[in-house]
Order: C-alpha cells, then structure tokens, then sequence
C-alpha cells in the first residue's frame, strides 16, 4: 500500500513543463498548420486532373505528415509539452485523417465504407476520452497507446498512396482498403477493451 502511495506521489511530483500554460509554443504553431494546410489539400485534390496536379496535393500531406512528425519530437525533446497541445495536437490529426478520407470518396465510392468507419472510431475515442477526462482519476484513460499510432501510421501512408496514384487499379484500392478498415477495427477494438477493462468492477475497486 505504501508503495502505490509512493509511486503516485513521484507521479504528481513529476517536472511540470515551463510551457504547460503558454498557447504560442512551436509544436502548437506546428499544429495550428497543419489544420491550415487542410482547405489546401482540398482545393488541391478535388481540382486535380493530372498526375502532377495529385501529385501536389500528395505533397501537401507529405508536408502535413513531416510537421506532425516535428511537433511531436520538438515538443518531447525540448519539454515544449502544453495543455492546448494536448488538445491541439490530436485534433489536427483527426480532422486531417476525416478531411482526407471524405475527399478520396470523390475519387474512390468505395472509400464511403472506410469514412464511415473512420467516424465511428473517432467518435468513440471522443466518447471514451470524456468519459475518462470527467472520472476522478482523470489519469485513468490514454489514448496514446502503440496500437492506435500503427493503425494511424497504417491508415495515413495508405491515405498518401490513394491520393498519389489515383489510377491504380482496383484490386490494388480494394486491397488497401482492407487493410485501412482491418488496422481501424483493431485499433478501436483495442481501445473498446483498454475502456471496458479500466472501467471494469474489478478496477474500480482496486
């Protein structure tokens, strides 16, 4: 018993990052573009005809990956951590991965399926992250966990690919879209299971 009290203490007493307040930080400048490149993309994508035209767009989501991908290290690296980029961060990511899946419909109608089930998980990760945000324990939920950045690496490259080679054939989209729905049902089943599991009877007795 001792020893829970003593892990959490040195949990609580943990360095607090000299940014936790501030709203202008890099990673959140960072952040804040990648949000600003998305009408970009789309104008850019819905109006491409050629291959140099989706390979513009291509682009502008390499450049929005390559950002997401600095943020995340700056802000580790140089304790740039803050409580909007807590916030800021995932939201790009979401509205970049939604943004990208509703334009790729236009050029794919089989992509509607994978949209759909892109709301659905983001909605639930929405549901469960209030949920634990509003618990008293509010360190009981995390949704940063290895699952969810693989299904997210996963669904991103493939994302590209679509958006770079528009005339691939359809065995070759098919496939790959399976593989998009497969990694969003199991990272999503993961998270369903972390959610029962943290908010079984069991735990919360413990």
């Amino acid at each position: 018993m001792e020893e829970k009290k003593t892990s959490e203490e040195k949990k609580d007493t943990a360095p607090v990052s000299p940014y936790e307040n501030r709203i202008i930080t890099i990673p959140n400048i960072l952040s804040l573009f990648r949000i600003l490149l998305l009408p970009l993309f789309v104008y850019l994508y819905l109006h491409a005809e050629t291959t140099w035209e989706f390979l513009r767009a291509a682009i502008v989501l390499a450049v929005s990956a390559l950002t997401d991908l600095a943020d995340g290290k700056i802000a580790r690296r140089f304790n740039m951590i803050s409580k909007l980029g807590k916030v800021l961060d995932p939201i790009a990511d979401k509205l970049t991965h939604i943004t990208i899946a509703f334009c790729l419909c236009w050029q794919i109608p089989q992509m509607i399926y994978v949209f759909i089930l892109l709301l659905i998980k983001e909605l639930s990760m929405m549901f469960m992250a209030l949920y634990g945000t509003f618990r008293k324990n509010k360190k009981i939920w995390d949704s940063a966990q290895w699952y969810g950045k693989v299904c997210t690496t996963i669904v991103f490259v493939i994302f590209i690919v679509l958006a770079l080679f528009p005339q691939i054939p359809t065995p070759v989209i098919n496939t790959l879209l399976i593989i998009c729905s497969v990694s969003l049902l199991g990272s999503l089943f993961m998270y369903i299971r972390m959610f029962w599991l943290l908010n079984s009877s069991k735990h919360n007795q413990d």
